[in-house]
């Protein structure tokens, strides 16, 4: 069987059908994909406010724990402060320890630095006395009195020999003096111990952090640290901003972990607590779902591109099985559309006829053809079209009817050509023939051709040869009639000179009349291919030209009108001169009682339109009717019919077919008996750049 035309419109139908279903698959796939991700969008925003609500309760807790300490130390300093003013170096602190003021799981050691820095009392039993004049939590309070607790960075204690965070308060007496400084030595790992309870995993983080940026307790993991410096992380910039509390995500800048983190300020304290997940625990459930549902929707995918498969399999079957009626169908169409646009497209007329000699089909040509406007010719019989096609055809060039036309068929080897003439406005001439058909649907097809152009041509050619024999002829008759005088009479010498000047005169007539007309002819037939264009100063060619024409006898030259600036046409030197001198011979020719010739150069400027040139000769001799102006041009055809003015009559016709090839035109303007004024119109052409010749010296 043969392949299936892909132009068929089944084929059509399959392939956007094959499309559809590829297209419905990728949109059921874009879609499962887009649910997956949406999905999974959620999946992420879940997990992520889960820990920072986790984030935001722990670090709550965190703040409340510190909070509770901070005061439980600051009442052990504040009741230390008051004994020591009363009592001095009396003060027994192992006292209070034993009797429960002074905690000891949570304080290293809870003692008393006089004004000179030496550590002068403590819970703990001293060795010797110590100086702490240097410590940062001593320096703090020398100058005066700030009412606020003191929160050291983690130190070693010199006393306790332990890592702790000193909390101290100045002492002052009534008067205003500086007494020393309480100090309570507070464990950092009491803090580490707490955030161990809240299971932030093996990246999670959680620390109390002083404003300054330095950790005083940090549990990361499972390890414990403490003075860790962390002033570049982003809680504390928004902390300056007044923020109390909140969440962000952030690269750690102390260990370069990815953490969801939330902080919040102790209240009162130049303290903050801090606690953060890193985001791979956070998003350990996540990435599990998420590769369960990517999973799930690949596997999803994979069955739509199966399904889509088998559907176009099926498809494709189907096609398959209707490819050979469809092709016969569609070959039968094909041929009735070629024929059909061949007869909607074709120029000429057809009508066809069915098996009962009735009116089919009628083609837009044929309707163009004889002005059929809204009239129905389908169903009309063979003698019906006949007499309606007899009445829309001039008298004397009817149809003879369809019948006629077929008996000359019939009973004729070669019949004559049947040629008729529609009646309406122009003339149109057709040429009718009748053609018999042997298909079961027609039997015959009535064929109509414009001819007109070539009726036209066919006439203008014998009107052109008669014309050519009767101009060729006269002086043939001459250069005949003086020639047989000469071979058949004794002349005098004078008489056969004046016999012989006669036939010369006539033989170049004839010669100007064969030259013109092969002029011509080469004009028409080049249509300026021999051509020679160039730029052309027109003051320059018309002042050559007059100074070379041959002025009749007593006539004066004709009196040259030029702008002020030289006027430049692109134009062949030799062809432009020869319209030129066409035209200035008439105005001499057909102004025999003399009178002026003017000879204008005009440059004109008219809006819409691209400059042009025009070249105007003046006369003032016999003039021309409306009547003659309308033919001005035709081969052979002269003003003058007295025969007295000498001229072949092709000169303004040579003139006209130059002037056409230079994309000009000629135009006349006459009244009879007072002159004729000939324009002849070119393109304006830039004048050309002349290059400066360099100094030879």
């Amino acid at each position: 069987m043969k392949a299936p035309n892909s132009s068929l419109p089944g084929n059509a139908s399959s392939v956007r059908t094959k499309l559809m279903v590829w297209v419905a698959a990728a949109i059921l796939i874009s879609l499962t994909w887009g649910h997956i991700f949406l999905l999974v969008d959620e999946s992420r925003a879940r997990e992520t406010l889960g820990a920072e609500n986790d984030l935001s309760n722990l670090t709550r807790v965190s703040q409340e724990h510190a909070i509770r300490t901070l005061r439980s130390a600051d009442q052990v300093i504040r009741f230390v402060q008051a004994g020591y003013l009363e009592k001095g170096n009396r003060l027994d602190l192992r006292e209070l320890t034993e009797q429960g003021v002074i905690d000891v799981e949570i304080f290293n050691q809870v003692g008393v630095i006089n004004e000179k820095g030496i550590y002068v009392l403590s819970n703990l039993p001293l060795v010797s006395q110590i100086d702490l004049s240097d410590r940062e939590h001593f320096r703090v309070h020398v100058p005066a009195d700030t009412g606020e607790l003191f929160v050291s960075k983690p130190v070693l204690g010199r006393a306790s020999g332990k890592w702790s965070v000193q909390l101290t308060r100045r002492i002052t007496r009534a008067n205003g003096e500086f007494a020393g400084v309480v100090v309570v030595s507070i464990d950092p790992g009491y803090f580490t111990r707490f955030y161990s309870e809240l299971n932030l995993g093996p990246q999670g983080l959680a620390a109390l952090y002083g404003l300054d940026g330095v950790a005083r307790a940090r549990k990361l993991g499972s390890t414990e640290e403490f003075g860790t410096s962390a002033t570049g992380a982003v809680m504390f910039a928004r902390m300056k901003r007044g923020e109390l509390f909140g969440t962000y995500t952030s690269v750690s800048v102390v260990d370069g972990v990815n953490r969801v983190y939330f902080f919040r300020k102790i209240p009162g304290y130049p303290l903050a607590v801090s606690a953060g997940l890193s985001i791979q625990d956070v998003f350990a459930n996540h990435r599990q779902g998420r590769d369960a549902l990517i999973f799930q929707a690949s596997l999803l995918s994979l069955l739509i591109l199966l399904l889509a498969a088998g559907l176009n399999r099926h498809l494709r079957q189907i096609r398959l099985a209707t490819d050979a009626r469809q092709l016969a169908q569609q070959s039968a169409l094909e041929k009735s559309e070629q024929l059909s646009a061949i007869f909607s497209l074709s120029p000429d007329g057809f009508v066809s006829f069915d098996p009962n000699h009735r009116v089919s089909y009628v083609n837009p040509a044929f309707a163009r053809m004889t002005d059929q406007g809204q009239a129905s010719l389908t169903g009309m019989e063979e003698s019906e079209l006949s007499s309606w096609l007899v009445q829309r055809c001039k008298p004397d060039a009817r149809f003879v009817g369809i019948a006629a036309l077929r008996d000359q068929a019939t009973n004729q080897k070669n019949p004559e050509r049947e040629l008729i003439e529609m009646d309406h406005p122009g003339r149109q001439i057709l040429e009718v023939i009748l053609l018999a058909s042997s298909a079961g649907s027609v039997s015959q097809i009535l064929y109509f051709r414009d001819v007109t152009h070539e009726v036209e041509v066919d006439q203008m050619k014998s009107e052109f040869l008669s014309t050519a024999a009767h101009e060729l002829r006269t002086p043939m008759a001459g250069v005949l009639g003086f020639a047989e005088v000469l071979l058949n009479l004794e002349l005098s010498p004078a008489e056969q000179r004046e016999s012989l000047t006669i036939i010369f005169e006539q033989s170049k007539f004839m010669a100007n009349i064969l030259n013109e007309l092969l002029d011509l002819a080469r004009i028409e037939e080049r249509r300026g291919k021999d051509f020679r264009y160039s730029g052309l100063c027109l003051q320059e060619l018309i002042t050559q030209l007059v100074k070379a024409f041959a002025l009749p006898p007593q006539r004066s030259a004709p009196r040259l009108v030029f702008p002020s600036s030289p006027t430049h046409v692109m134009a062949d030197r030799g062809k432009l001169q020869q319209a030129i001198l066409n035209v200035l011979s008439n105005a001499y020719k057909y102004s025999p009682g003399g009178g002026e010739i003017v000879l204008e150069v005009e440059q004109k400027d008219e809006p819409g339109r691209e400059p042009r040139v025009c070249i105007h000769i003046t006369d003032h001799g016999i003039g021309l009717t409306p009547e003659q102006l309308l033919r001005v041009g035709e081969r052979f055809y002269r003003a003058d019919i007295s025969g007295k003015l000498p001229g072949t009559g092709l000169g303004m016709s040579i003139a006209k077919e130059i002037m056409a090839l230079h994309q000009g035109q000629i135009s006349l303007s006459s009244t009879l008996g007072q002159g004729t004024r000939v324009s002849l119109c070119l393109p304006l052409h830039a004048a050309p750049q002349r290059t400066p010749v360099a100094d030879p010296r």
